[in-house]
């Protein structure tokens, strides 16, 4: 399927049912896995740009936030929101707890959101002093981890506003991702570092040095493998209890 122009941001349900897009058209996108004919788009509006997207594990519930500030949150069986709350005025990371029931958001007005999925009103919000780039939950929500050019990995529990812990890497903090029980969360950032880290603890398992800035880092729903890529155009796959990767492949060019 081809947009009005560059797609910034997409999502895949666990069952890979639907994907969600968002991109510079303004628009964003639902699709049903058996054709490239949107199940519906919702215009954003003028220079509503760099659309962010996130969809939940059953594909009932979309999150998208956008380059004007504002968190949209949506039934998947309609196009136009449920709600939409203003965050500062640039999003830049959503995602979404498993079941849709929780909503997390991070901006340019250097907070971390939490949301219910049936209120516009957050739950709390967190002032990390410094942009929101990057953030994650939990698959039932109980753990947010998130990062930004605060130089912090903060993790939360969904019940308080005041982090569990932070951790200091040193550098803008451009990926962050957690396991689906929220027991690791590995992050990414500027000054090539990769940490894994225990929900229990902010002192990282082990950090490994890539060749350049990290520019994506993931981790998987068991927390067993992490992959990244980096500005040293190496994709690296690690296994949880070692910072040596288990393999390494370097591509033909630099990564978005």
């Amino acid at each position: 399927y081809t947009t009005d122009n560059d797609v910034y941001s997409v999502a895949i349900s666990a069952d890979g049912e639907y994907i969600a897009a968002g991109g510079q058209d303004e628009n964003v996108y639902l699709f049903d896995k058996d054709s490239s004919t949107p199940l519906w788009s919702y215009s954003l509006g003028e220079n509503y740009l760099h659309p962010v997207v996130s969809i939940s594990a059953d594909g009932e519930y979309l999150v998208a936030g956008e380059h004007d500030g504002y968190v949209y949150f949506y039934e998947v069986s309609n196009s136009t929101p449920k709600w939409s709350s203003e965050v500062g005025s640039r999003v830049y990371a959503v995602a979404i707890s498993a079941d849709g029931s929780y909503i997390v958001a991070g901006s340019d007005d250097n907070k971390v959101y939490l949301f219910g999925k049936n209120s516009s009103t957050p739950i709390w919000s967190y002032n990390t002093e410094s942009d929101v780039r990057t953030i994650a939950i939990s698959a039932d929500g109980n753990y947010i981890a998130a990062g930004g050019q605060a130089n912090k990995v903060y993790l939360f529990g969904k019940d308080s506003s005041t982090p569990l812990w932070s951790y200091s890497v040193g550098h803008q903090i451009d990926s962050i991702s957690i396991s689906a029980d929220g027991e690791y969360i590995v992050a990414g950032s500027q000054n090539a570092k990769i940490n894994l880290f225990d929900k229990d603890s902010s002192t990282p398992l082990w950090t490994y040095t890539a060749g350049d800035f990290v520019r994506d880092v993931s981790i998987s729903a068991d927390g067993e493998y992490i992959v990244s890529c980096s500005g040293d155009e190496k994709v690296r796959l690690f296994h949880r209890t070692s910072s040596t990767p288990l393999w390494t492949y370097t591509a033909d060019g630099g990564f978005a």
